[in-house]
Order: structure tokens, then sequence, then C-alpha cells
């Protein structure tokens, strides 16, 4: 089976209309999520990208820490080349190529970094557009199996789609959206015009329109290659973007809340009896390194505590999932999921229920200490078994900390 990974940073699962939104249109995504497997609750380990990219090539969980990685040979694109599949590296920022793991990549192309002064005229002259020109035209030039990864930064970089996609989005009565292509980076105070943020938010979603538009095109060509019905689909989200949540709007985030770890993530295998389904489960970026070994690989790949094929789950195979996951921060700040609730420590402890306060609007810590104590206990438990290496059993969870107050 061929391979291709799509990874998009920067990405607002808010804006996406399989994850919910109604306001932007998104047609070529929702079709993938209506072809394949959606994950509702795909969180990122890390913020870091190096970090992040550990785990998708190693399978390492940001909290394992400084560890020595596994040998080369054990990296994702070497497991694909034993596999008999070529891997290339498709990205548009160096710092990707130069990171641990992608020296495993048969291929490595740089693709031009996004930049721009003005939003162009067309979406084909856009950088998002380019960078898919270039990764259709390497795909349909293989000639055997084949996995590619894909990573694309523009969301984060550049805002050049033209002008009319964000305006598609400005309701009678509304200020036109900002011109400016300079993706954003904004401490908010409250005291900001509302119209700021819309705006920018505006801007947002034309940027999305325009990778809806690019997924679109990978789709069509994946459908019209004679290999097609023998090649998966990945397009995920590395990390998330604030736009406004939290007081803060584009590279200023850098919080542990939804807008920024709580990403997309579908998966579309080549057997039409596994589309149209999405899973609850948590899930986290180190699965996507077994996920795509046993892929590649056709068999069952061994799991961890920080990791585990999403296969299983995907073909409704497995009964049981782990029932937390944890989010590495800057310093001392960390995350802790379960089913029911996300404890975040930051400047303080806090604490929201989940899934129903999807951006951690409702802290409510101090009226439940004793559940914010006891994740905090068990998030010590978690990420010290993840630096120990241990398999010991973790203390289960108390139905309070699985189902809330249903």
């Amino acid at each position: 089976m061929n391979g291709i990974c799509l990874c998009v940073d920067q990405f607002h699962s808010g804006m996406v209309g399989a994850y919910g939104n109604t306001w932007i249109e998104t047609p070529a995504v929702d079709r993938l999520a209506a072809e394949g497997f959606v994950f509702d609750q795909f969180l990122a380990d890390s913020l870091a990208i190096d970090s992040l990219y550990r785990s998708c090539w190693f399978g390492r969980h940001a909290m394992t820490g400084d560890v020595a990685l596994p040998p080369l040979d054990e990296a994702l694109p070497a497991i694909a080349k034993a596999s008999g599949a070529q891997p290339v590296l498709l990205t548009d920022d160096p710092l990707i190529a130069g990171l641990p793991g992608a020296a495993a990549f048969s291929e490595r192309i740089l693709l031009p970094m996004p930049s721009s002064a003005v939003a162009v005229a067309a979406a084909e002259a856009t950088s998002l557009a380019g960078a898919f020109v270039r990764l259709i035209g390497r795909i349909e030039s293989f000639k055997g199996r084949f996995f590619v990864w894909c990573h694309l930064g523009s969301l984060g970089r550049v805002w050049d789609a033209p002008w009319e996609m964000r305006r598609q989005y400005a309701e009678a009565g509304d200020p036109d959206p900002p011109a400016a292509v300079d993706v954003p980076s904004l401490v908010l105070d409250g005291t900001e015009d509302p119209d700021l943020v819309w705006g920018l938010t505006q801007a947002y979603a034309g940027q999305v329109s325009l990778l809806d538009l690019c997924v679109g095109a990978l789709i069509s060509a994946i459908a019209e290659a004679p290999w097609g019905r023998d090649t998966a689909l990945a397009l995920l989200g590395l990390r998330g973007f604030s736009l406004g949540e939290h007081g803060r709007v584009g590279r200023a985030g850098g919080q542990l809340g939804g807008e920024s770890i709580h990403v997309p993530l579908l998966v579309r295998l080549p057997d039409p009896t596994l589309a149209s389904a999405r899973s609850q489960c948590l899930v986290q970026t180190p699965d996507l390194y077994a996920t795509w070994r046993e892929i590649l690989t056709g068999r069952p790949a061994a799991s961890c505590l920080g990791a585990a094929s999403l296969v299983p789950l995907i073909r409704e195979e497995t009964e049981t999932w782990r029932d937390r996951s944890a989010i590495l921060g800057p310093d001392s700040w960390r995350g802790f999921r379960t089913p029911a609730w996300y404890f975040l420590k930051d400047q303080a402890d806090r604490l929201f229920a989940k899934p129903d306060d999807r951006w951690e609007v409702n802290d409510v810590a101090d009226r439940h200490a004793d559940i914010a104590t006891a994740l905090a206990g068990l998030l010590a438990e978690y990420e010290s078994r993840l630096r120990s290496g241990s398999s010991e059993p973790l203390t289960p969870l108390d139905e309070i900390l699985r189902e809330g107050f249903r």
C-alpha cells in the first residue's frame, strides 16, 4: 500500500466543517471525512515542532524527555523504505528537513518558503497552491510503491489567498476584512474593537478555503491515478492557531488551550467499508508513527503507553483504548485529558469539563478542587511512567474522572 501524509501546521479544528463549523465552506475536507475516518479528539502532545516530529517519526511522546532516539532504521521513513515504499519528504520549512529522522527519507524536496507582499489575484498563484502543484507532480511520477510526508506551514506564515476568499465570509454590514498578508501575533487586553478579531478570523477562513481547494485537487489526482485505490491518505493538523481564544491571536498563542492542541485528523484507507465513521477516543501525535508503520508494513504495530496504532480503531477491531493523554508545555506547563476533563497546569491549576467546554471558557477548579487534585496526581504518574519507560499499570480512573457528572 502507498501512503500520503499531509501535515498542516497552524490548522484550527474549529474552522472545518467535519469538526462542527457551519459557516466556512470546506467541501473537499468534508468529502475526505465522508470517505474516511475522523478522530474527534486528536491532541498534539507538545507545541514544540522538533518534539512533535520526534513523535511523528519515532513514536516518542513529548513527555519521554531528552532520552536518546532509536537508531535511524527505526524512523518512520526507514520503516517505509524497508517495506518497499520509497519515502519522500516535501516541506516548505527547511527546519523540518534537518530534524532527526529526516535523513531516512530517500528524497527531501524543499518547497519555497511561503512569502508574499500582497494577496494574489488567483488561487493558483498562492504559495500553498504552488506547494500542492509540486506535491501532485511528484506523486504522479512514482513508478512503484511510495510514502510521501508533506509538511505545510503556510497557514502560520502568509495569508496570500485572493481577497475575495476572505470577503465571501463577511455578512451584510460587516466592515471589509483586512487586506494584509502578514500573519498576526496579538495579545488582546479586551479593549479591542470586536471587528478586529472577526476580520482576522475571516482572513484565516479564506486561507482554510484555499487549503480546501488544494486538498480537493489532491483527492482528484489520487482518484485518477492507477495506484489510487491502493493509497492511504491522512490529513492532520500539527498545531492549532489562536483566533481570539484566551486573549491571543496567531503566533502569540503558545498556550495549551484547545485552539492550539486540539487539531484535525482524518484518515482514509482504501477500503470503502471503513468510510464515514468517527471516534471520540483520545489519540495523540505519537500514534501516527504506529499507525503508518502498520499501514505500510501490513503488520500490527507494537504499542506502548504513549503510542499505539489507530488502525484497530478504524477497523473496529479493539474494545479498549487509553482513557488519558497528556500534553507537554513550556517550562512546567502541562495538560492532562480524560474523557470527561481537561486539567491544565500553567500559571495556575485549572479544570474544564470535556468535551462540552471545547475552548476552555469555564474554569471549574475552585468548585471541584477534589477532581483537580486527583488529576494532578494522575498527570504526575503518567509523566513519570513515560519518562522511565515503565510498563507498570496506571492507576484506574474513578468513574467521575471518566464520565463526569452525566
